[in-house]
């Protein structure tokens, strides 16, 4: 083995012959790694090394593997001199070894005047072919669609990109590239002239868009409370004061409506193509908004990007919003119309692109659980209202019911209702527990009885005639409701069921009412007394 250390660096070039858009796939499949992350981490930033090495041999069949697959990749020994980033049409590249960026000089790939820039370093320099005397800068050669400077904390230390990606027995791994092309592609990773390229370290993804968001609806959402909180108590004292909301309240509803539509807008618009860039949630959060070539956005484009998320927001399941977080510039359906980006407030034309991804802050994440916390307690809020809003009904109906004769069952004098016998006069002879579970059980059928009086009243007491139906209920204790009668006196029976899972007191048994008119019903049942919840007969 020879002892000494190797690198093996991807160019981001393909062989020629190879389709790139074949050759890619491949060697993530080769990596094991997403096609998406060889992309932003590796082609984005290539030439970049993705192994070092003592083991020659292993290298050589790492390199091997690629070629097979159409990706050129180079094998050169390290030096003393260790890794660099290089400045390559304004991007960095890298980190690279220092002998793969002299050989690239000498063979006259790159200009001698390239600029570099060590590892930890935040000082960029022309590079010195060793043994030559240092050369002027070539400001010409190096593009100005250059991005933010390189910070010293955000440079990673020299290790290999891909230390634990790469397979140990390359050989086993080799796989045919398909569709051969005529000549070598381009460099992979290499952008359109004045453009963005793709990747995380320049754009922000998807959570930390997320927090900024969630930072600027809550400032918007302020003043948008206390005018619909003013409105609201408005309207409740109109009510209480027996008028209805009247033309002026909703005047003043739409007004306020329109009024949230524009302020929203010219929040967003406003900031987003302002000297910042960016809203208050997005400058807390460190990003800001350009078009595609790094550069501030008009009023016009920022508008447009506004009212597109219309669109964004009407797309199922958030897909919308989620594509910040898939696509290469992170961008959402509304950004992919109004060509813009969320970037970080490093990136700015005329300054190097950095080199890491600036990590998300603690408060970042917890601007994200805020929306999740909220809607948790939301849906709990609303399962207790709804919860207590049945049960006062329940109460309300019951005590209605006890006092009001809804139902009526202490009449007298009761026409012969065909055998039913009068349950006053009859005592049930079962135990005080059966007793007690026989009226529990009943109480529900009462008030569904109850709300089926109110609706053949209404019908009855507007002229028209008695409901003729048989009706089934969801109650268990419930067999069938049978509507019948004549004019004006309704006829309400509800036949228990038959089943085994009530007690035996109950089953099959009838409880039958007659309108009398004037919201008044009497009531007959085959029943004792002791076992209906109500009184009966």
């Amino acid at each position: 083995m020879d002892a000494t250390k190797h690198a093996l660096v991807l160019t981001g070039e393909a062989l020629p012959g190879f389709d790139a858009n074949t050759v890619w796939p491949a060697l993530a499949s080769y990596f094991r790694m997403e096609p998406d992350r060889l992309r932003s981490d590796l082609l984005a930033r290539a030439p970049i090394t993705i192994k070092e090495s003592e083991d020659l041999g292993k290298l050589r069949n790492l390199q091997d593997g690629a070629s097979t697959i159409g990706a050129v990749t180079d094998l050169v020994a390290m030096g003393s001199e260790g890794n660099m980033f290089v400045l390559v049409d304004g991007t960095p590249r890298g980190p690279v070894p220092h002998a793969f960026v002299a050989n690239r000089v000498r063979s006259g790939a790159w200009p001698s005047s390239i600029s570099v820039a060590e590892v930890g370093s935040t000082n960029w320099r022309p590079f010195v072919v060793p043994g030559a005397s240092p050369a002027a800068p070539d400001y010409d050669q190096q593009a100005t669609v250059a991005f933010s400077t390189i910070r010293g904390a955000d440079m990673a230390p020299a290790q290999p990109a891909m230390a634990a990606a790469a397979p140990a027995a390359a050989p086993a791994m080799r796989m045919q590239a398909a569709n051969p092309g005529p000549a070598p592609s381009a460099p992979a990773g290499a952008v359109a002239s004045g453009q963005l390229p793709e990747g995380g370290i320049v754009h922000a993804g998807f959570w930390r868009r997320f927090a900024a968001y969630t930072l600027d609806s809550f400032i918007l959402m302020v003043p948008m409370l206390l005018i619909f909180g003013l409105l609201v108590y408005m309207s409740f004292r109109a009510a209480m004061s027996g008028e209805g909301p009247g033309g002026l309240i909703i005047l003043l509803y739409f007004l306020a409506y329109i009024g949230a539509i524009v302020g929203s807008w010219l929040y967003f618009a406003k900031f987003e193509s302002g000297a910042n860039q960016a809203t208050p949630g997005k400058r807390i959060m460190g990003l800001k908004v350009t078009d595609i070539s790094g550069e501030r956005i008009r009023f016009g484009r920022a508008t447009g990007r506004f009212f597109g998320k219309i669109v964004t927001g009407i797309i199922p399941f958030g897909i919308g919003w989620m594509l910040a977080g898939w696509t290469g510039r992170k961008q959402a359906l509304h950004d992919m119309m109004a060509s813009t980006c969320v970037v970080f407030r490093e990136v700015s034309p005329g300054k190097p692109l950095p080199t890491a991804r600036p990590p998300m802050p603690w408060y970042g994440w917890v601007l994200n659980g805020l929306p999740i916390l909220c809607m948790v307690i939301m849906m709990a809020s609303y399962t207790w209202l709804i919860g207590s809003i049945i049960g006062a009904a329940s109460t309300q109906m019951q005590d209605s019911s006890m006092s009001s004769g809804l139902p009526d069952m202490s009449g007298s004098g009761m026409p012969d209702m065909g055998g039913m016998s009068d349950s006053t006069s009859m005592n049930s002879g079962v135990d005080a527990q059966e007793q007690e579970t026989v009226r529990n059980g009943l109480t529900p059928v009462f008030m569904e009885a109850s709300m089926m009086q109110s609706e053949i009243a209404g019908v009855v007491d507007g002229g028209g005639e008695c409901p003729t139906e048989e009706r089934s209920s969801s109650n268990a204790w419930i067999e069938s409701i049978q509507l019948g009668g004549v004019t004006p006196e309704c006829t309400l029976t509800v036949r228990l069921s038959s089943s085994s899972d009530i007690p035996f007191a109950a089953r099959i048994e009838r409880i039958e009412w007659s309108y009398q008119g004037g919201g008044s019903w009497r009531c007959q049942s085959s029943m004792s007394q002791d076992l209906l919840p109500f009184s009966c007969n």
